[in-house]
């Protein structure tokens, strides 16, 4: 039976949300391929379907918590989030189920704890709350409130984990975590639990994309050596001087956008905490996998950063279906943001002028330089996921078919890809923002584009020499119709969506 305190829903909506969850739950149901989306499902299947997978991966029982506890956690959540076209409520459910599928079918939870998932999957829930639908660098040009609050550092993440913090004091949903932990032998205190919540959330800034491929890397390299010797802990005591020369990568190793919370809530940190409970918490089964020990902390902690940001873009590793729906969402929220712009006398921000965006081209360049390396690095560390790169590269080339095809687009032709990219490779322009790709990559990417036939040395790129990385919400591509009314969803620009994916004109949409 689920008892909400903080939150009323409908009986039907409850049973509803008890029927699907009790379905989900259980262990013979099978409903977590990558082409499986929530996006038009109602509120209540919504809220059955996420609360039935952290049923399914004991995060509840790992919290010390009831179902109803999480529901009521959850609801808040989606209150939380704006009604933008992308980066919605929808957004984040997607997230966590992408994680929950690479979690379960690729085994990346191999190296992690029962409480780094329950961080992880919360994370995921929470990694885009009170987006207002613009990016970082408009909050930045804005001079908005946020932007001078979080001194300009990662603005948008800064925010949600300012609400995400604010939901687990709320609801009280660390009470009984120090008793439970305790049970599984990886005890944590409240205060760490909201911090690593806190770090994986800045994470999903596309600033640190490069930097969370290199530490991919630099895991992979200490798993294989471990993997190799039947004695891990004299390997560990061995290693000495030859791991530090291998070091993990800071996300921020200049202005930390961490500090933020440091000082404004967990400067009391040091401070003795208690946890009190009314109620003996319930027995818990050691679960965990077969080489957690294998990394500290601090490098698992690093992990989930790798995995949330991968879930995060992860569109264009989705069935053509899913990535292109998600694209044409994108679009409209892009296109408000560049309308907005235009209005205030700014410059309009790459790919969010309505008149000019080539959806193609963008996408194109978004899964060679973001999403294909990054998988491919991935790849290495969980072998079972190299599914993910064969649906990339078929993306790939749908974008390409559709890349050819002579139709008018903003009063423009849709230039060929070869056409429409090209001059210097060391910044790319994505629908993300612009990404400055580091020198060491410049002759890998030169050479795949050169065996793609797709290379030009006159790709049309931006050439300032400063770095802006504007953004996630990855691709921009075209519109889609949604066939059934959800969460809080306006009827504006979502009631134009196609249904069927081709492509269409913009100019009727402003």
């Amino acid at each position: 039976m689920i008892i909400l305190r903080h939150n009323n829903l409908s009986t039907d909506d409850l049973f509803i949300i008890e029927r699907i969850l009790l379905k989900v739950s259980e262990t013979t149901y099978r409903k977590d391929s990558l082409d499986y989306t929530l996006l038009n499902k109602p509120r209540a299947e919504v809220y059955g379907f996420i609360a039935g997978i952290f049923q399914r991966m004991n995060i509840c029982q790992t919290l010390g918590i009831t179902t109803s506890d999480f529901l009521d956690f959850l609801i808040d959540i989606e209150k939380g989030y704006n009604d933008n076209p992308y980066h919605s409520f929808y957004h984040a459910v997607d997230v966590a189920m992408v994680l929950y599928h690479m979690i379960e079918q690729y085994d990346m939870g191999e190296y992690l704890t029962m409480v780094d998932i329950a961080m992880i999957m919360i994370a995921a829930l929470c990694h885009d709350i009170g987006h207002p639908g613009k990016n970082n660098h408009f909050e930045v040009s804005c001079k908005t409130e946020k932007a001078k609050l979080y001194k300009n550092l990662s603005v948008l993440e800064s925010h949600s984990c300012s609400l995400a913090l604010e939901l687990l004091d709320k609801h009280q949903l660390l009470r009984n975590l120090e008793s439970q932990t305790s049970l599984l032998g990886i005890a944590i205190s409240k205060e760490n639990f909201k911090k690593s919540i806190v770090k994986m959330i800045l994470a999903t800034d596309m600033v640190c994309h490069f930097t969370l491929k290199d530490n991919i890397q630099i895991l992979h390299e200490k798993i294989d050596e471990l993997k190799q010797h039947s004695q891990v802990k004299k390997v560990l005591l061995s290693m000495g001087n030859k791991s530090e020369k291998r070091k993990l990568k800071p996300l921020f190793p200049q202005q930390n956008p961490f500090d933020y919370f440091q000082q404004h809530f967990f400067c009391h940190a040091a401070a003795t905490t208690t946890t009190t409970t009314t109620t003996q918490p319930e027995p818990l089964e050691l679960i965990t996998t077969n080489h957690c020990h294998l990394l500290n902390q601090k490098e698992r902690l690093m992990l989930c950063k790798i995995l949330i940001h991968a879930a995060d873009i992860s569109n264009p590793c989705r069935p053509w279906t899913v990535f292109h729906q998600q694209s044409r969402l994108v679009c409209v929220e892009f296109f408000r943001q560049g309308d907005i712009e235009e209005s205030m006398g700014l410059p309009i921000s790459p790919n969010m002028n309505r008149k000019e965006a080539n959806p193609s081209s963008i996408n194109v360049g978004f899964i060679d330089y973001i999403v294909q390396p990054y998988f491919e690095a991935l790849s290495l560390l969980f072998p079972k996921s190299k599914e993910l790169l064969v649906h990339c590269a078929k993306n790939r080339g749908e974008w390409l078919k559709l890349s050819t095809e002579n139709i008018d687009i903003f009063g423009n032709k849709l230039l060929p890809i070869e056409v429409a990219m090209g001059g210097s490779i060391k910044q790319v322009t994505i629908a993300a923002g612009t990404v400055e790709i580091p020198g060491k990559f410049e002759k890998v990417i030169r050479n795949k584009l050169r065996r793609s036939q797709s290379y030009n040395p006159s790709w049309i790129l931006s050439t300032d020499d400063h770095l802006r990385i504007r953004r996630k919400s990855e691709e921009i591509s075209l519109l889609y119709q949604r066939t059934k009314s959800p969460i809080g969803r306006r009827k504006s620009d979502a009631s134009t969506y196609m249904s069927q994916p081709k492509m269409v004109s913009f100019s009727d949409y402003k």
